[in-house]
């Protein structure tokens, strides 16, 4: 499934998170840039992005481009990316699939592969990585802070990521994912909305709207 990809990668933002980094020295500019833009993104009520992931395969087949969208509130989230909705309330979390019409329902638990909160593209680099500036360009009114960040597990699946942030928004722009393996994938964000009103229901997913939906059901099996 398509959305794996996105949630491979978050996968291991949280391995990064869960990491014990050296106490090493880190660029103060960079430092000082991220810290601003974490403190805003964390300042908000809630959030919609529009994103586009290119996926650069390492073995020379050709680029895909495929568009996203995130919504978050709290603890709640809808992703829509790759043919998949996934709705969470913080409780409970549904992944619909458009293909099979298909929804699995399952109890939601933030510190699991399964529950990770997609948010955490938005604050990646607050833990396991060192940092550097690596210079600054002109888009429109808005000066661009290019920043590499390496991670300090060395047993990650990647080696590098390149983040592209707005330094008079304090918005994060994009970011690009080496791997190991030789594969590359960017994350660009199109749109982005703050503290815009988001009704509770959006993060629970709908039958009615989805006609014929088989409902597959893991909380039950989950107490046993």
């Amino acid at each position: 499934m398509k959305i794996k990809v996105l949630f491979s990668f978050l996968i291991l933002v949280l391995m990064s998170f869960v990491a014990t980094p050296p106490k090493v020295e880190k660029d103060k500019d960079a430092n000082k840039l991220l810290k601003d833009i974490s403190k805003k993104y964390k300042a908000y009520t809630s959030l919609k992005a529009d994103f586009t992931m290119l996926n650069e395969p390492a073995d020379g087949k050709k680029s895909t481009t495929e568009k996203g969208s995130l919504w978050s509130k709290g603890n709640n989230f809808k992703l829509n990316f790759g043919g998949q909705q996934i709705f969470c309330n913080g409780k409970f979390i549904w992944t619909y699939t458009a293909e099979t019409n298909e929804c699995v329902k399952d109890n939601y638990n933030p510190n699991s592969s399964k529950g990770i909160n997609p948010t955490k593209l938005f604050t990646v680099w607050e833990k396991g990585f060192l940092y550097i500036s690596e210079g600054t360009y002109k888009k429109g009114t808005s000066t661009i802070s290019k920043i590499k960040l390496t991670p300090t597990d060395k047993s990650v699946p990647y080696f590098l990521m390149n983040l592209e942030v707005d330094n008079t928004l304090k918005t994060l722009q994009s970011m690009k994912v080496s791997y190991k393996a030789g594969n590359k994938q960017t994350y660009t964000i199109t749109q982005q909305k703050a503290n815009e009103a988001i009704l509770d229901k959006e993060f629970v997913f709908d039958t009615s709207k989805y006609s014929g939906v088989e409902i597959i059901d893991l909380t039950s099996k989950s107490k046993k």
